[in-house]
């Protein structure tokens, strides 16, 4: 008989619709908070209700990690299923208080094993990672094999994108260097790189149409045209250039796996809108 786990992942990830279900993926959630409400990311807000709500004059949109009361809900519903064993894969410490929530609930579980793993990235990225160790549990490998498969993938995601708007980076307070973006008084577009839990900029430019050129270049520097990759192209709120970035992507990499996803609203709310990047792992990491 095989093991039997259960994988749990973030309210940041980033996965297409059908897929959590499809691959037995279960949500921990996360919040919005707009004004004196507080939504649940895919709950009771989708992503195109929480444009429709940001697109107000004034509105400054925050969000909220998960109370150690949800989380354990979330672990208790799984052991009344009958499992006993669960990986959790949270955005990265620096991002979120998740990781310490979810960890600190764990620890108060006595009739499960649950592996907290802090996955050093957020978004697609925690996507990528989950995808992988369902895979693995498809393939019937044991619980062990994927609580380290989850270890070696975190912070082997990388995660480039660039952004369109400034000021919901800049309210979020979670942009490493950002400083001297901030005190441009151009309007700049910049190119952002999530590497071991710190979002950094890392080039910025004038228009969207350079950043989209930028965004490809540096891609490029990182991942010779060819490499076998696992990977995902993601967007808030805007689908047109993130699948002309999916199509250049699938055409310049061999993709063993890549979808295109709207990042949501926890990202969205941090981030803005117009935002694209793309996601990937070297395929031989997950071997």
């Amino acid at each position: 008989m095989s093991d039997r786990y259960a994988i749990v992942i973030d309210g940041t990830a980033s996965l297409p619709p059908g897929m959590d279900r499809e691959l037995d993926i279960r949500p921990l959630p996360l919040h919005v908070d707009i004004g004196n409400d507080s939504y649940t990311s895919g709950v009771d807000l989708t992503a195109e209700e929480f444009y429709k709500k940001i697109a107000a004059p004034g509105v400054k949109p925050g969000t909220s990690q998960p109370s150690m009361g949800e989380c354990r809900e979330v672990y208790d519903t799984l052991i009344a299923e009958g499992t006993k064993k669960m990986i959790v894969l949270t955005i990265a410490n620096e991002l979120s208080g998740t990781y310490s929530v979810a960890s600190a609930t764990a620890q108060q579980v006595d009739d499960a094993r649950i592996e907290v793993v802090d996955t050093r990235t957020l978004a697609g990225a925690i996507a990528l990672i989950g995808t992988a160790c369902a895979r693995a549990r498809r393939d019937g490998r044991p619980f062990e094999d994927a609580v380290r498969l989850a270890r070696r993938l975190s912070g082997k995601v990388h995660l480039l994108a660039a952004a369109d708007v400034l000021e919901y980076l800049k309210r979020s307070g979670r942009i490493s260097g950002g400083a001297a973006l901030f005190g441009s008084l151009l309007a700049v577009k910049p190119i952002l790189e999530v590497e071991d839990g710190v979002v950094a900029p890392i080039d910025r430019v004038r228009t969207r149409e350079k950043a989209t050129a930028r965004l490809k270049e540096l891609i490029e520097e990182r991942l010779p045209p060819g490499s076998r990759v696992n990977a995902c192209t993601l967007h808030t709120n805007d689908p047109e250039r993130a699948l002309a970035l999916a199509d250049w992507a699938q055409a310049r990499f061999h993709c063993v796996e890549h979808w295109m996803v709207e990042a949501g609203p926890v990202i969205g709310a941090r981030a803005g809108p117009g935002v694209i990047g793309l996601c990937w792992y070297r395929s031989e990491d997950a071997l």
